[in-house]
């Protein structure tokens, strides 16, 4: 068998290729296993994070949830106390206003007390003038000193 030029290069391409291959190829094949270690130790490290992530995520869920309760806890306890507070309010303005109608109330009838008093007084002074004018125009000495006589006498039958 005859080989020509050609037939020579490429055998020696071949085996120089082979060669290559051999010793390239443990080395690549080296180099592609490390990578491939690397890829999954990293995709096994996000998977490390990633339940982790989720692990954090589930915990800080649950503390939302309890956040939201304690939330509506507080604003359930201050619709109570601003309900109390409303009610004492309430309380507090009827009964000044009780104490209040009844100190108004007060002051009305030591007014009127007054009012009567003052009226009688005059009323009286009144009757007095009127009655002094009356008997000093009327009255003699005769029947003054009976008058005196007769109540002097009412006096002392009261006393006894």
């Amino acid at each position: 068998m005859y080989f020509d030029e050609s037939a020579w290069v490429a055998l020696g391409f071949v085996i120089f290729i082979a060669i290559i291959w051999r010793k390239a190829g443990s080395a690549l094949a080296t180099l592609l296993d490390n990578r491939a270690q690397k890829i999954k130790d990293e995709l096994s490290e996000a998977e490390n994070l990633r339940n982790e992530a989720e692990a954090e995520l589930t915990k800080f869920k649950a503390l939302q949830d309890e956040a939201i309760e304690d939330a509506k806890r507080i604003v359930a306890d201050a619709h109570v106390a601003a309900d109390r507070i409303r009610h004492t309010a309430v309380e507090k303005a009827e009964e000044s206003i009780k104490r209040r109608e009844a100190q108004a109330k007060a002051k009305i009838a030591a007014a009127e007390a007054a009012v009567v008093t003052e009226l009688r007084t005059k009323a009286t002074s009144l009757a007095i003038s009127a009655s002094k004018g009356l008997l000093a125009s009327e009255l003699d000495t005769e029947l003054g000193a009976s008058m005196i006589d007769k109540s002097l006498t009412q006096i002392a039958a009261t006393k006894l």
